[in-house]
């Protein structure tokens, strides 16, 4: 009675730190979220973000403009969270602050399936070495759906797997209203879907084997820790998966038209994938270029190992969420081409088998040591896992200090110029919205989409000054060649992005458009 009450403490001891623990690591995750969150300028895609999102659009503009007005028509999930965000100010802060929000919920998300798949210490370590990943905490600062993504795919999985681990039907439900809301929220959600369709496959195959060697389907194992897919589970899936499809059914014309473009499988032969975009992927993972990689991938592999023998399905599972999207790349390219933000689902499983293989080294490390096994495991791993967070802080010191298009810098030189009559050129829309954002005396001013020919007809003497901004590129370019052939005087400033602190980005094929150098011509009264 005595050692069962003491048992008792003991466990809720371990609770209690295990809660302690991970408010740590949530609010550590807050804080390097919240740093500087508004710091940097709106980029291209973030500018999207705001004119789509914007507190002056009604619910169904929000809705219908990602479908109808972009190049790849986009779901609006995303875009409507952020949208009712906007209604309590419109700043750059407001704009980001639901992929922060869904950045530090997906490390609750990641404790949860860690400690489901493998134990508390397993998933805690995991969380934390998310809470500190420099491309997490890009993501969880960027005006985006890539967080919530993340955290709805934790979500699905974890559904999935306690649902063919119980058969109850809340966790299956859970499963469906989480697809749903990833497929409404990013096109990449299919590649989340497809690795847990094969995940389940996996198992039912393994499942009947098993079955027919031992002549019946029952497991051996429990339930609850190693799931099985009976015939009930299968058909309870299938019926999820239906469900899933109708509940689809509204954004299948939106998803083929975009299959069909230019930046879908539509492009002229697509882009052509190799495995460098498995080294990318490792690459935006880990805690910087070169050998950092491997404060990463050495734990990875080991966890793959020590997963290998007893923890089949949850290495099973690994690797399905990690070769399956893969695969699917491979076999179907789109012309957008690779960007490792689109599979950053991934890295959460990818963190938690590394927390699986730092665990197994601590334990090894202790048994040999033979005193005080507890205490020295969690003297060995506490070291581990801080040597990867220390290693951490300069990857996290290049992305807070990286370089940018500045389009802050841009508004404020032209409103400090500009004069009644003036008009404001682009060769695209982007200076519209975040101009005026930046700068309010430029919401009453005259943007004009195009180049040097939307004036080149004006007579002399007909208007006021013309600016013409945009990024340093092939329009802009053509733009400044056609002004100096006509012989006007042209003032010429260029907002130069520092290549060194972004190299990094461009490493990491973030978005080559965000480390553009912003060009400004001014014409004097016309052309």
């Amino acid at each position: 009675m005595i050692d069962d009450l003491r048992g008792g403490e003991r466990l809720s001891t371990t609770k209690w730190i295990t809660t302690f623990l991970l408010i740590g690591v949530l609010l550590l995750g807050m804080g390097l979220r919240l740093w500087g969150l508004d710091a940097k300028g709106l980029w291209q895609d973030e500018i999207f973000t705001a004119a789509i999102a914007s507190a002056e659009n009604g619910v169904l503009e929000v809705m219908s403009i990602p479908l109808y007005n972009t190049a790849l028509p986009a779901p609006p999930v995303y875009f409507l969270i952020t949208h009712f965000f906007l209604f309590l100010g419109d700043n750059d802060f407001l704009l980001r602050f639901p992929a922060l929000a869904f950045g530090v919920l997906g490390l609750a998300a990641t404790y949860t399936l860690g400690a489901r798949l493998f134990g508390r210490l397993e998933g805690l370590v995991g969380a934390l070495l998310l809470a500190v990943a420099p491309f997490h905490v890009r993501y969880s600062q960027d005006a985006r759906f890539y967080t919530l993504l993340v955290f709805l795919s934790l979500l699905s999985v974890y559904f999935l797997y306690r649902g063919i681990s119980s058969g109850k039907r809340k966790w299956f439900a859970g499963f469906v209203l989480c697809n749903m809301l990833n497929l409404y929220n990013h096109l990449f959600a299919f590649l989340v879907l497809a690795a847990e369709v094969v995940f389940v496959a996996g198992l039912w195959v393994a499942q009947a084997l098993a079955g027919l060697r031992r002549g019946g389907l029952c497991d051996e194992e429990g339930a609850d820790a190693s799931p099985a897919v009976d015939t009930r589970v299968a058909l309870a899936f299938g019926l999820c998966l239906a469900i899933i499809a109708v509940a689809y059914i509204p954004m299948a014309p939106h998803l083929l038209r975009g299959l069909a473009g230019a930046k879908g499988l539509g492009g002229a032969g697509g882009a052509t994938l190799d495995f460098s975009f498995l080294a990318q992927a490792l690459d935006s993972w880990g805690l910087g270029a070169g050998w950092r990689i491997l404060a990463l991938v050495v734990p990875f592999t080991i966890g793959v190992v020590a997963s290998a023998r007893g923890q089949w399905r949850q290495l099973w599972l690994a690797c399905c969420w990690i070769v399956v999207p893969f695969v699917a790349l491979i076999a179907v390219p789109a012309g957008h081409g690779f960007r490792p933000r689109y599979v950053l689902f991934m890295l959460p499983l990818y963190l938690i088998v590394a927390a699986r293989g730092l665990a197994a080294v601590s334990t090894v490390v202790s048994r040999r040591l033979a005193v005080r096994r507890q205490r020295a495991r969690a003297v060995v791993l506490a070291v581990l896992v801080g040597t990867i967070m220390l290693a951490s802080i300069p990857a996290l010191q290049v992305y807070y200090r990286e370089d940018r298009a500045d389009w802050r810098a841009v508004a404020a030189l032209v409103a400090s110029g500009i004069s009644p009559g003036d008009v404001i050129v682009s060769p695209g829309p982007f200076p519209q919205v975040v101009m005026p954002r930046y700068e309010e005396s430029l919401e009453e001013s005259v943007f004009l989409i195009g180049g040097s020919e939307a004036l080149l007809a004006q007579e002399e003497g007909q208007g006021g000054g013309v600016w013409f901004v945009g990024p340093a590129r092939e329009k802009m370019r053509a733009i400044d060649e056609e002004l100096a052939e006509v012989g006007v005087a042209v003032d010429k400033i260029v907002f130069e992005v520092d290549d060194t602190s972004a190299t990094r980005g461009r490493e990491l094929k973030i978005a080559p458009v965000m480390y553009d150098d912003l060009w400004v011509l001014y014409v004097r009264e016309g052309l």
